[in-house]
């Protein structure tokens, strides 16, 4: 059987041990944390960038359609007065019927 010496002896042991382990945790965690974070901003930057591009590829249709429809107008000025008509007709028959 141990003495009270060899336990406590063990028991300081363990404890050193136990201190190592929880440093050693928290450097792997704290490098796990800042390459984690390091790949998130890249893939960030990314998304970044392609929200741009649709974005500005959006902007640039819309304006492409907006001239259309104003060149469609200045054209054809009565068969937009028509078509504006029927959809009237339509948009108030769908809903008076509700």
């Amino acid at each position: 059987m141990a003495t009270k010496e060899e336990l406590e002896q063990q028991l300081h042991i363990a404890r050193k041990d136990i201190e190592t382990l929880t440093a050693m945790a928290g450097q792997t965690t704290r490098e796990q944390v800042h390459n984690g974070a390091g790949k998130a901003q890249a893939h960030m930057e990314h998304l970044s960038d392609e929200t741009r591009a649709l974005f500005d590829t959006a902007q640039k249709q819309g304006v492409q359609l907006r001239q259309a429809t104003e060149d469609g107008v200045r054209n054809h000025p009565l068969a937009t007065i028509g078509v504006a008509f029927a959809a009237g007709l339509v948009f108030a028959n769908v809903v008076g019927r509700r």
